[in-house]
């Protein structure tokens, strides 16, 4: 005995190719009107067209994705003869239906940045607070921050956080969505998702202000070790490969970087100076000048410019000597999953949200297995990259080399990584 919905969502019994509807109900019995025979044939057929319907209109209420790909994935896994797939409607025929369907478990889409989010919106999936601040430093330049108070906890407690921008994921009226990591064993899990309308620096301050405050009303202290993100504006960044690379592009140096191996070497020193011991990093840098001197190349003279006018002075917020790699490639990978989640650029307020609130469970459980021992699969360019700088680091530190034999090693780490 099996039950399908109708199209109005009631319970009909489906039993021996036919379809039967509850007449009334008494406690906890129900009785069928069907008392007599059927004048009409069974049509099995019919009924799995159905159970096929059902499916895709519960997936589209749950889930996240475009409704045309979630018919195409029931209709191709689900083992139905040549007249049930007749009978089924269209994808064009039925995409109002669901529409229909989505739009009633969803609200009005906002017009602007100004809405008031439902309460369903506001709690995890488990029915606990998940909105962590709402908040407008100027008139319509609105914050909404999410996080559970599971993924704050692991946030305050990591001594490495990871913070990150993307704007083609950012639902409508928003610029960004910016994202907080921290580190449990050797993952990356994302526990702060920032919705901004902006990149000013003053909206960052604030949000590093609110979190500091949560902390010390959690009685824990947001103050890391390390704080690392991705090149931009507003947020002061760990100097890496494509951070110089775009600059490089943007001074027009991009032919003179593939066809000049000296030229592109220094280029290289200059972005192994992250991978430096903080004391030496002003030293290479000098050496990397005196380099230059003999290029008699302009480019690289503006290059250096740029590098001393916005790194050198900050080296304490962008260095990463010593820190792992493999950790830091999880962290970004972050955004191909969103990617792969989010089938469209800029999707809609609430189904970003849902999206946000199976996150977080997904955090919780994935946090729980790797306390149960589980981990993660080493990419092995990865870790044969981290392995050269183990080793680079531990020669240097038995004096087999010096500074300047250092940042060459590294430069040559550079180029293996970007192959």
């Amino acid at each position: 005995v099996t039950f399908v919905k109708s199209n109005k969502g009631q319970l009909l019994l489906s039993l021996n190719g036919y379809l039967y509807k509850c007449n009334k109900g008494k406690e906890n019995k129900k009785y069928c009107g069907g008392i007599e025979a059927h004048d009409h044939e069974p049509n099995p057929d019919m009924i799995a067209a159905r159970i096929v319907r059902n499916k895709i209109k519960e997936r589209a209420v749950q889930e996240n994705l475009p409704l045309s790909m979630i018919y195409e994935q029931e209709v191709s896994n689900s083992s139905i003869n040549s007249t049930t797939t007749a009978i089924l409607p269209t994808c064009q025929e039925f995409g109002p239906t669901l529409g229909k369907v989505r739009a009633k478990v969803m609200p009005v889409l906002p017009q602007d940045c100004l809405f008031d989010i439902p309460d369903q919106f506001k709690t995890t999936l488990d029915g606990n607070r998940f909105l962590l601040m709402d908040d407008s430093i100027i008139r319509r330049e609105r914050i909404l921050v999410f996080s559970s108070d599971y993924q704050l906890d692991m946030l305050f407690s990591s001594p490495i956080v990871y913070m990150d921008g993307t704007f083609s994921k950012s639902p409508k009226h928003f610029k960004q969505i910016y994202i907080l990591h921290a580190i449990l064993y050797d993952i990356c899990l994302p526990c702060v998702f920032c919705l901004l309308v902006n990149k000013k620096g003053v909206t960052y301050r604030h949000i590093f202000s609110e979190l500091k405050e949560i902390a010390i009303k959690r009685n824990k202290i947001f103050a890391p070790q390390i704080i690392m993100s991705d090149f931009e504006t507003g947020v002061l960044p760990v100097i890496k490969s494509e951070a110089i690379f775009r600059q490089i592009q943007l001074l027009g140096m991009q032919r003179d970087y593939v066809s000049n191996e000296n030229f592109r070497i220094l280029c290289r020193k200059i972005m192994a100076l992250a991978l430096m011991p903080k004391e030496q990093v002003l030293t290479g840098f000098q050496e990397i000048e005196a380099a230059a001197e003999e290029l008699n190349d302009n480019h690289m003279d503006n290059l250096l410019a740029y590098f001393e006018h916005n790194w050198l002075s900050n080296i304490d917020l962008w260095n990463v000597f010593r820190c792992d790699t493999r950790t830091n490639n999880t962290c970004e990978g972050y955004h191909n999953r969103m990617n792969s989640r989010i089938y469209r650029n800029h999707p809609d307020i609430w189904l970003f949200i849902k999206f946000l609130q199976n996150e977080e469970k997904r955090v919780r459980c994935i946090s729980i297995q790797w306390s149960a021992g589980a981990s993660r699969k080493n990419n092995p360019r990865t870790t044969s990259v981290q392995h050269r700088l183990n080793s680079l680091y531990k020669r240097y530190d038995d004096n087999q080399m010096n500074s300047s034999e250092l940042l060459q090693g590294l430069a040559y780490v550079i180029a293996k990584k970007n192959k």
